[in-house]
C-alpha cells in the first residue's frame, strides 16, 4: 500500500504522521528544530512528503533541497480558495495554513464546527455546515503570555509545572495561574461569540457551562480543541456544556484530506 509522510511545522515544534488512503493517519513523532526534522526525514522510506508549515520559506526550501537529494517528492500545502471552503478573508493566502487545514476536517464532517487551537498562539475558527468560514480570533498562547511577563526580569522564569493551588503563593506560580485563567477566559468568550456567529441564541458569555442550556441547534455543532497547550483548556467544563472533543492531530488530519483531494484532481 502506498504511503505518504505528513509533516506539520508549527511555530515551536514539528509533528509527522503516516498517511495511507482509506485509513486513519498514524502519528509517528514530534520534535524541535529543522535539523532534527531533516534527520528524521532521512530515515523514512516514504517517497512522497506532504508539508504544512507556518515557519519560514527558508525552512521549506531546506526541506525541498534535502528531499530532492533523496529523489523524494515534496507537496507543500498553502492556503488558497476552493476545496469547498468559502473564505471570509479577502486575501485567503494570509490565513495560516494550519488554521486552513483544520477547516478541511470540519468541511469533511458536514457539520458546523468551532475550532480552538492552543499552541504558541491560541486561535479560534468558526465554520458553518455548508463550508462558510465565519472568521476567528488570535491571541498569545500560554507560554507567550508567561514570557511577556518574565522577559525583563533576571530573577523570574517560565514554569510549566501546574501549581497545586488556586492562588499563587510565589510570583512564578501566580503568573502561571493568571495566564491559564486568561487562556480559559479566551475559550469562554470564543464559544459565546462562535455560537452567536452560527445563529445559536440564548447563550451567556459569563460562563462556559451555560452553553448546556442553549438552543437545541447547539448540539449539532462540533467543538474541537487541538494544539500542544490543550491540557490547559477547561476540557471537563467544555465537555459537560457542548460536544467538545480533543483532536490533538487536527492539522495533520486536514493535511491528509488536502493531499487526498490534491491527488484526486
Amino acid at each position: 500500500m502506498s504511503e505518504t509522510l505528513l509533516v506539520e511545522i508549527g511555530n515551536t515544534a514539528w509533528k509527522v504522521a503516516r498517511y495511507r488512503a482509506g485509513l486513519p493517519i498514524e502519528f509517528l513523532h514530534k520534535g524541535y528544530g529543522i535539523d532534527g526534522l531533516l534527520e528524521f526525514l532521512t530515515e523514512q522510506p516514504m517517497q512522497n512528503v506532504a508539508l504544512a508549515s507556518v515557519g519560514t520559506e527558508e525552512h521549506i526550501a531546506a526541506i525541498q533541497a534535502h528531499l530532492n537529494a533523496q529523489h523524494k517528492v515534496l507537496h507543500v500545502a498553502r492556503s488558497t480558495t476552493g476545496f469547498g471552503i468559502q473564505h471570509c478573508y479577502q486575501q485567503p493566502e494570509t490565513l495560516g495554513v494550519d488554521r486552513w487545514l483544520t477547516l478541511f476536517v470540519a468541511k469533511a464532517s458536514k457539520q458546523a464546527a468551532i475550532i480552538i487551537d492552543a499552541g504558541t498562539a491560541i486561535t479560534l475558527d468558526v465554520l458553518t455546515a455548508n463550508g462558510e468560514h465565519k472568521g476567528g480570533w488570535i491571541a498569545p498562547g500560554m507560554k507567550l503570555m508567561q514570557e511577556s511577563l518574565v522577559q525583563r526580569s533576571t530573577r523570574l522564569k517560565v514554569t510549566e509545572q501546574v501549581p497545586n493551588e488556586m492562588l499563587g503563593t510565589a510570583t512564578e506560580r501566580a503568573i502561571f495561574l493568571g495566564c491559564r485563567a486568561s487562556l480559559r477566559g479566551f475559550v469562554s468568550e470564543a464559544l459565546s461569540a462562535a455560537y452567536g456567529a452560527l445563529g445559536v441564541q440564548n447563550l451567556s458569555g459569563s460562563k462556559v457551562a451555560t452553553h448546556a442550556t442553549a438552543d437545541s441547534t447547539a448540539s449539532a455543532i462540533a467543538v474541537w480543541c487541538t494544539g500542544g497547550d490543550s491540557e490547559y483548556l477547561p476540557v471537563e467544563e467544555l465537555s459537560s456544556a457542548s460536544r467538545a472533543e480533543i483532536r490533538p492531530h487536527l492539522v495533520l488530519e486536514g493535511l491528509a484530506l488536502w493531499y487526498q483531494q490534491k491527488e484526486a484532481t
